[in-house]
């Protein structure tokens, strides 16, 4: 392993915590305005018809989970490695599996009751049991790439130096990668549609499926930058040769994006030959935006921050209550701004009030050790008696 290789694994790389952060925060304004269009009926005037609103959304969902995943994977690896293979899996279980486990007790239940009132189409619950997952499949689906992954090896070797340049886009093997993504988004949206799969609560299995398969390729390729050693790199790619590329990927999943489509005056539902064309724009897509996100945190947080330490220990509990927070909202817009003007002002101002309340919450269960637990994965502290025995 040449030297630059190991001091781009050995350094930190601080704008990683950024995005850690950042892509689960992207999520609140992302669902305040889903919960305002899709879920409350009558839908709240003029969110899906607003160019700002449809863009914001499509650009958000093209990258951010892609991107969550991708980061995921190479977290998972680092700390795989580090830890050895048992004690990284059963800290990922606690820190994943506990926040689920409690949320689906807690929080989807409160969500489903609060999803009713926003619209009684959705009384049906979850196979009749009174329970809204809505985000928390996110929690279910990393817990599926972690026990996946697990049963990889350690370690592996490390390849040729044009594969580790195929990763980090350069070269006609870059273009290969983006290829083999399309091909695997395209046959993704062959499977869903001739096995008519529903990315829908209503039939969550089927939800599940395609999350997995759907992101799965992000996970892989962050686990292979930290395998292979090209983690400095790639997360801070200079990308001027695939901006065409990513602006015509955008430009084409824009025209065939359901939350977009709207704005532009076209029906939501697309014809299924365009649904293949979508999934072959997607995963690229997918790949090259997370990477210029990545980029950009890269000059901008690129220095231990107070602010973002905060906000990577909070991600987790303030992720897994904006929803309900977020569906709170929502009610309360429609029962006293029932028509009101400017929507992009109330989807912002709306987003503001849904990240205090969940940065509010967040405070108050760090406080306790069993609800950090719960709510942040948090493990409990040992007395120090405890300690000093050990020692």
């Amino acid at each position: 392993m040449d030297r630059s290789a190991m001091a781009g694994t050995e350094s930190r790389l601080h704008h990683l915590d950024a995005a850690r952060a950042l892509f689960l925060l992207l999520g609140i304004p992302f669902h305040v305005a889903t919960t305002a269009i899709m879920i409350l009926s009558p839908e709240a005037p003029g969110f899906r018809e607003d160019p700002v609103i449809g863009f914001s959304l499509s650009a958000i969902h093209s990258f951010r989970m892609f991107a969550f995943f991708m980061l995921s994977g190479f977290f998972a690896a680092m700390m795989r490695e580090r830890k050895g293979r048992s004690s990284w899996l059963a800290d990922r279980w606690v820190r994943i599996g506990v926040p689920l486990a409690v949320s689906v007790a807690s929080l989807a239940v409160i969500q489903h009751h609060l999803k009713v009132g926003l619209s009684e189409l959705w009384a049906g619950g979850f196979h009749g049991l009174p329970l809204a997952f809505e985000h928390l499949w996110f929690l279910i689906v990393l817990l599926m790439f972690v026990t996946s992954y697990s049963i990889l090896p350690v370690r592996w070797k490390l390849p040729s130096d044009r594969l580790r340049r195929a990763l980090c886009l350069e070269g006609m093997g870059g273009a290969a990668l983006l290829g083999v993504l399309a091909l695997w988004g395209a046959a993704l949206a062959a499977i869903v549609y001739l096995f008519e799969l529903q990315d829908n609560e209503a039939f969550f299995e089927h939800q599940l499926t395609i999350r997995y398969m759907q992101y799965a390729p992000g996970f892989l390729l962050g686990a292979m930058a930290w395998h292979w050693r090209v983690g400095a790199r790639m997360f801070n790619l200079p990308l001027r040769a695939h901006l065409l590329t990513t602006a015509g990927l955008l430009a084409v999943h824009l025209w065939l994006e359901p939350m977009f489509r709207p704005a532009l005056g076209l029906p939501m539902e697309i014809d299924p030959p365009l649904r293949l064309l979508d999934g072959a724009v997607m995963q690229p897509l997918g790949l090259l935006l997370s990477l210029l996100a990545f980029r950009l945190l890269a000059r901008v947080a690129n220095r231990p921050s107070r602010a973002i330490a905060f906000l990577v220990e909070g991600a987790m509990a303030i992720y897994l209550f904006h929803m309900t927070w977020a569906m709170v909202t929502v009610t309360l817009l429609a029962r006293f701004l029932p028509g009101a003007p400017l929507p992009v002002a109330q989807w912002l101002a709306a987003s503001a009030l849904v990240l205090a309340m969940s940065t509010l919450c967040f405070l108050l269960v760090r406080r306790q050790p069993l609800l950090a637990l719960a709510f942040c994965g948090t493990r409990l502290a040992r007395p120090a008696a405890g300690r000093e025995a050990t020692a």
